[in-house]
């Protein structure tokens, strides 16, 4: 699932995407990805899925840019099914707006995965 999720969105979006976190001075804007949950289904008719709990943060030095890569993510993922997704659910958004110098600002979303190991 990881490997098909990046391969997604670094297709759809013209700004760098990386599991985890980027080093300090990395280009803008720029979209982080990390798992914060995942559970196993365990039922006859749902052997080997996964359900996952994926953040996608969006990051750029505006609010406005932020927001605008945050929405081309949406538009790839919201209602998504293919390879081992089965379906995609957007079920948070978050804002943090950076500021001064050295603050940037940020729009986390925060997907559902039903997914096939």
């Amino acid at each position: 699932m990881e490997e098909h999720l990046f391969s997604i969105l670094d297709a759809a979006l013209t700004c760098p995407v990386k599991w985890g976190y980027f080093s300090d001075g990395e280009a803008m804007p720029r979209v982080t990805m990390m798992r914060m949950s995942g559970r196993r289904f365990h039922t006859y008719n749902t052997a080997g899925l996964m359900q996952s709990v994926v953040q996608i943060d969006c990051w750029d030095e505006t609010f406005s840019e932020a927001l605008t890569v945050s929405r081309q993510v949406r538009a790839s993922l919201e209602g998504y099914s293919g390879g081992p997704v089965i379906s995609a659910k957007l079920v948070a958004v978050r804002d943090t707006i950076g500021g001064g110098k050295d603050a940037v600002s940020r729009v986390s979303l925060t997907f559902s995965l039903t997914h096939s190991d």
